[in-house]
């Protein structure tokens, strides 16, 4: 499930974010460093809500680039909360947790080496985050706990009281997860930033596994 709801996040995230392009990181203007620079800007955008990086390379002002992290935001939250089964009402209970969990991974752009056919390998370390299994961990005590107070009470929830509780519980368990969250040892991956046309664009494939690689779990 996680890997699922951040994948389609990213993969909104990274057409909107391709769409600008067509006036940036055209053929013939690019370097090693700007490269970086350029890969820098997706991941801080869509992570942490930085858009300096993608300001200075002028892919865009401040403004389109919290429209493009916004909308990402909205993907992911709306995807996990439809396959929890959870209402539109509890969406903003969800969100800045999830805005936390974004904002707190580790990763760095390294280097870009040019290829022989002009795209670019991007190497980037990365610290995977080890958020989902003790989160869920938690949360499976607290629902054996709370499963019993259902049952010895006088008057039981209804069904919907009960998925609130549920839901709000794994909002909690994240929280507390985040707050002294952990990290695996560093490691190392690379994405290809390819010419489609005349334009300079990541390998939609390494984005996904890169997204992958920053979060514990399948």
């Amino acid at each position: 499930m996680k890997h699922t709801i951040l994948n389609n996040r990213i993969i909104k995230f990274l057409f909107l974010f391709i769409s600008i392009l067509m006036a940036g990181m055209v053929c013939g203007c690019t370097s090693d460093t700007s490269v970086k620079t350029y890969l820098q800007a997706l991941l801080d955008t869509s992570y942490k809500n930085d858009s300096s990086a993608f300001v200075e390379i002028k892919l865009g002002n401040e403004e389109a680039a919290q429209t493009l992290y916004e909308q990402g935001i909205d993907t992911g939250v709306g995807v996990f909360c439809n396959r929890l089964g959870v209402s539109d009402e509890y969406k903003e209970e969800f969100r800045q947790v999830y805005m936390d969990m974004l904002a707190k991974v580790r990763y760095t752009v390294e280097s870009a080496e040019k290829q022989s056919d002009g795209s670019y390998i991007v190497t980037v370390s990365y610290e995977k985050m080890n958020i989902f299994k003790p989160a869920l961990a938690l949360h499976q005590d607290n629902m054996v706990v709370l499963a019993e107070e259902w049952r010895d009470a006088s008057e039981p929830p209804t069904e919907e009281e009960m998925m609130a509780a549920v839901f709000l519980d794994f909002k909690s368990s994240m929280e507390i997860v985040l707050a002294e969250v952990q990290y695996s040892e560093p490691e190392s991956m690379t994405v290809r930033i390819e010419l489609d046309g005349n334009v300079y664009t990541p390998n939609a494939d390494d984005i996904v596994e890169l997204e992958k690689a920053l979060f514990d779990g399948e």
